[in-house]
């Protein structure tokens, strides 16, 4: 339950801190994050390795 507290927090913080421009990093980090985790399991490898 800790985890989503922090998260709302961070959002809070950028909403009232005006810090929108942390939005777009934020997406491409979860994004190369979530590549890596697919690109682990070995069935889809070869689809990431197509993809790029």
């Amino acid at each position: 339950m800790s985890k989503f507290k922090l998260v709302k927090e961070f959002f809070q913080y950028i909403k009232e801190n005006k810090k929108l421009w942390l939005l777009p990093i934020l997406i491409i980090l979860g994004l190369f994050g979530a590549v890596i985790l697919i690109s682990q399991a070995p069935a889809l490898a070869p689809l990431i390795y197509s993809l790029f």
